[in-house]
């Protein structure tokens, strides 16, 4: 009896999902609709150009031969007359010199650790181990951003902070041996290493740079007076590559730099009005804020020459000449709305969202357009403000036939 009961309603069930499904897809052939989801977008509005670097820049002769190491890394601020550089006779004694500065380094933290194993203060072993993962996130911080010019200090500074770790625990007694045996490598190595070095002296003050590219003496800031829209294409147009040369280094003397670019009569109105734009570089990750300083016209060519400048100091930024980059002139943040969606009842633009089981009008609040989508100003749900126009999430017909506000579905 019960096995007969449990057939018949499993029948009066498949006989109602069969009646369901069959109204679903009658519904769905009399009211066939593409939807889509309204999701933010943001638009930046850019002017693709190419333009040519001015710096104020002191050339340092590099007179004796061998090989160059820097003192610093490239955009270091350094006063006059101070040692940038030197030139050693060969590889073997720029590695000698490493080497020496990494023994010397150690030999410092290891004596900066045993001087403090007979002060009064005591430092715990959880402080000296956050002090050393503090290091360890800064030396990967430095990888990540590609700069590793603290390197050797970073690994001093770990180095001393484990070396008091080990002295607190008692893991040693002391660094006496360790210490003798560095300073006898470090009197054999200084041996090693020849007495034909020449250090190159900073002339000026400013940003260091370990290489010229041979353009110092010509581009200046009279040459740029002289130049027109037309002068700077030709330049472009002819110039070689970046060809960086150790037979000098430079100081650019002042953080403010020019970068100059041709633009055509239309690029320079959408320029209008914008006292300061962004640069996007691609070799760079972040834009660079810049203001613009004067537009020529060339009157032969009608194309205009544009002046903007900079203060950001960085090694991409002195170590390039001619560049290709973005201005950024807008960029606008709105709903992203496909043109096949909008719908002109009334001569009014808007598109229409569904709702539950009903459809509605809503009105479109442009702020830009393109060919394939246009954005509306964003109005989120249960704004009070722009009750009446699309907003983010809704639900809205892409393609169908026979729309109405507030049509119901059945």
């Amino acid at each position: 009896m019960n096995s007969r009961v449990i057939q018949i309603s499993a029948g009066i069930l498949s006989l109602f999902l069969l009646i369901y499904v069959g109204f679903q897809f009658f519904s769905a052939s009399n009211h066939s609709y593409t939807t889509q989801t309204v999701y933010a977008q943001d638009v930046v509005q850019t002017i693709p150009v190419e333009g040519i670097f001015f710096r104020e820049e002191t050339t340092i002769p590099v007179e004796a031969t061998g090989v160059l190491s820097s003192y610093y890394s490239v955009g270091t601020k350094v006063p006059i007359r101070t040692s940038v550089a030197c030139v050693y006779q060969d590889e073997s004694a720029v590695r000698n010199q490493y080497r020496l500065e990494d023994l010397q380094n150690t030999l410092d933290a290891l004596k900066k650790a045993q001087n403090s194993a007979s002060s009064s203060d005591v430092v715990k072993p959880d402080v000296l181990n956050g002090q050393a993962s503090d290091y360890v996130n800064k030396v990967i911080t430095g990888r990540d951003n590609g700069d590793l010019s603290d390197i050797s200090q970073l690994k001093a500074s770990l180095l001393e902070v484990m070396a008091r770790r080990a002295l607190v625990l008692s893991d040693t007694e002391g660094y006496d041996e360790s210490i003798t045996s560095l300073e006898q490598e470090i009197s054999s190595l200084e041996g090693q290493i020849t007495g034909n070095v020449q250090e190159v002296v900073s002339t000026a003050s400013g940003y260091y740079v370990d290489h010229v590219d041979g353009w110092e003496s010509t581009l200046t800031s009279e040459y740029l007076e002289g130049m027109t829209a037309s002068d700077v294409d030709e330049f472009i147009a002819g110039y070689q590559g970046y060809n960086a040369s150790q037979n000098a280094v430079k100081i650019v003397t002042n953080h403010k730099w020019q970068f100059v670019v041709s633009v055509s009569e239309q690029e320079l109105q959408s320029l209008a009005g914008n006292r300061s734009v962004s640069l996007e570089f691609p070799n760079r990750k972040e834009s660079v804020k810049m203001t613009v300083l004067s537009s020529e016209m060339d009157k032969d060519t009608g194309k205009y020459k544009v002046c903007l400048q900079g203060d950001t100091i960085d090694p991409f930024l002195l170590g390039t000449r001619v560049q290709s980059a973005e201005i950024v002139v807008t960029t606008y943040s709105g709903l992203k709305i496909p043109k096949e969606a909008l719908r002109f009842p009334n001569d009014e633009m808007g598109v229409y969202v569904l709702i539950g089981d009903k459809i509605y009008f809503r009105k479109i609040d442009q702020i830009y357009e393109t060919t394939d989508y246009v954005l509306s100003r964003t109005y989120y749900k249960g704004d009070t403000e722009g009750t009446d126009f699309v907003k983010l999430y809704d639900t809205i017909i892409v393609e169908g036939k026979d729309l109405y506000d507030q049509k119901l579905l059945r």
